[in-house]
């Protein structure tokens, strides 16, 4: 569970956030939209510990996040930025990475650590790629094998900070069906999403942001109206295969 109490944050000269409030739930899936400025990202470095809110505070499981280390933070929470280096090594490799928090001083993997490499690789559907190189690889390859990291850190909760950016269609669907599965293995998820269909096809709860202000919280179904008021164009839900499905136009 990951609170948010009345933060307020941002940069020199410019606050981000202003007084945001709401619960991720433990066990869930819960996506921040908003306009592009409105602060999600912001929301995700404070969540992790990268950034301190100016006012308000964050609680882990509970617990300020302010009063854990940072061994501590990384051994609960993983974080998938939007941008970030690709390194020249391969994708266990970078897999394995994910296993620094738990180590000692010569940071050597064990037969266990291994293992866990080994299962997140599987759980990811990065295994067959385990030996090329990450610069090799497509987006929605390279996205599977930070996610692979990812659970590699064998976190409760995952930061996802637009995890299908540069994606397409089909590997945009491919990655959050993977994130709901990692979700029915117990994780707790906070993802940043820019497709409003997406984040409220896959999502358990929607936290909508902007200029910001958190605007509303709830399920897709209570909150569509102020995500549409937010972004400024219309919703309406419709019936496809079956089922019912929020669209925005």
């Amino acid at each position: 569970m990951i609170s948010f109490e009345h933060v307020s944050a941002g940069y020199p000269g410019r606050e981000v956030l202003h007084d945001v409030s709401f619960t991720a739930p433990k066990g869930r899936v819960t996506a921040l939209v908003g306009p592009n400025g409105c602060g999600k990202t912001t929301l995700l470095l404070i969540a992790c510990g990268l950034l301190r809110p100016g006012s308000g505070r964050v609680l882990l499981e509970g617990r300020p996040i302010s009063s854990y280390s940072r061994r501590e933070l990384a051994r609960l929470i993983s974080l998938l930025p939007q941008t970030r280096e690709v390194p020249s090594v391969t994708v266990e490799r970078l897999t394995a990475y994910g296993r620094y928090p738990h180590l000692g001083p010569g940071k050597v993997l064990s037969i266990q650590d291994r293992r866990l490499v080994d299962n997140a690789l599987r759980q990811s559907g990065a295994y067959g790629l385990r030996h090329r190189e990450l610069r090799e690889l497509s987006g929605g390859e390279r996205q599977r094998a930070y996610i692979s990291m990812a659970l590699c850190q064998d976190s409760g909760a995952l930061l996802l900070d637009e995890p299908t950016t540069y994606l397409d269609i089909g590997q945009k669907n491919q990655v959050m069906e993977l994130i709901r599965e990692l979700n029915s293995r117990g994780k707790t998820i906070l993802t940043v999403l820019h497709d409003l269909p997406l984040a409220f096809g896959y999502s358990d709860y929607v936290a909508v942001m902007a200029e910001g202000k958190l605007q509303a919280f709830g399920t897709p179904g209570e909150v569509r109206e102020a995500a549409a008021k937010a972004f400024g164009v219309k919703q309406s839900v419709v019936a496809i295969d079956g089922r019912e499905q929020i669209i925005f136009y």
